[in-house]
């Protein structure tokens, strides 16, 4: 045997050794990715992820799902908090791991109170902002009741739940002069796939995002402030590259949400637009490679 083929049968005999060196070595790429890097997720685990956007008419109300974890953003309006709470028994939550009030807007925040007295809490964040308003002042008396203290998460920083779900909060790092812009903008990734929910933020805090060079690329867009004019600019929907979009409002709205220009922009981009106020409760499902959707009775019309 020459020196070639012996080398040759050294590299063989090592082979397995590497890779199993490299498989003990190997960490899912995680942490805050910026500058054009890629966010990426730990692989899947054979579970699901739902991500169901409820139908509460003109308001937003958007539940979380993946083994034993629940979260919940936003309760809807002051009318809203009985609905969604049953929503939530029906979908096998007797707990919440994290509920955000988004912003303290009445359509996001009204059910809020309804929720922390009728399902427990862990963690509650919302963002370092105040209202002088009956809605915050109810939500107010709801937390003292419970002695449930809010917080804001680290903006930026990840949180793993169910060993592979990831979850990062863009926004706010600061308190806006607009309530809308002060929403908490959520992002989550499973596997490949990713969803980015928007609150009410606009285009301001858009352009920061995309000032700070955020992988805001998904496959499930909830749109900001109902499909306004305000938000959803071209320029943050094409760095988000949705594959669908979904708007939370309520059918015949006084606001006339969503707005024709950014329905257009919408086709334009050839991304597919699911609609409360016309499909009732929105269902993404996502294995971690694939994301399907579903609608549900319209309950809210």
């Amino acid at each position: 045997m020459d020196k070639r083929q012996k080398r040759a049968v050294v590299k063989q005999l090592l082979l397995p050794v590497f890779i199993i060196i490299a498989a003990l070595l190997y960490r899912p790429v995680s942490g805050l990715f910026r500058n054009g890097e890629t966010w990426q997720a730990p692989p899947a685990d054979g579970s699901r992820l739902t991500v169901s956007y409820l139908d509460v008419g003109q308001g937003d109300a958007t539940l979380i799902q993946k083994g034993e974890f629940d979260m919940l953003i936003d309760a809807g309006g002051n009318d809203k908090g009985d609905t969604v709470v049953e929503y939530l028994k029906n979908a096998g939550v007797d707990k919440l791991d994290i509920l955000v009030g988004t912003h303290l807007d009445s359509d996001h925040i009204g059910g809020l109170d309804t929720v922390i007295r009728k399902i427990p809490v862990e963690t509650l964040y919302l963002p370092e902002d105040t209202k002088e308003t009956k809605t915050w002042r109810d939500v107010e008396k709801a937390m003292r009741e419970k002695k449930l203290t809010a917080s804001m998460p680290q903006i930026g920083t990840e949180y793993t739940y169910e060993k592979n779900l990831l979850l990062r909060f863009l926004s706010p790092d600061r308190i806006y002069p607009d309530a809308n812009n002060n929403s908490i903008v959520v992002q989550a990734a499973y596997g490949s796939n990713r969803f980015l929910f928007m609150g009410d933020a606009e285009e301001e805090v858009e352009r920061e995002l995309l000032a700070e060079k955020y992988d805001l690329a998904c496959d499930v867009l909830k749109l900001g402030h109902h499909g306004s004019y305000t938000a959803t600019s071209p320029d943050f929907l094409r760095a988000a590259d949705p594959v669908y979009a979904v708007i939370s409002c309520g059918r015949g709205n006084s606001y006339g949400h969503p707005h024709a220009e950014v329905l257009s922009r919408l086709e334009d981009e050839d991304v597919q637009v699911y609609r409360t106020d016309t499909m009732g409760t929105i269902r993404a499902v996502s294995d971690g490679k694939q994301v399907a959707i579903f609608t549900e009775p319209i309950y809210n019309k």
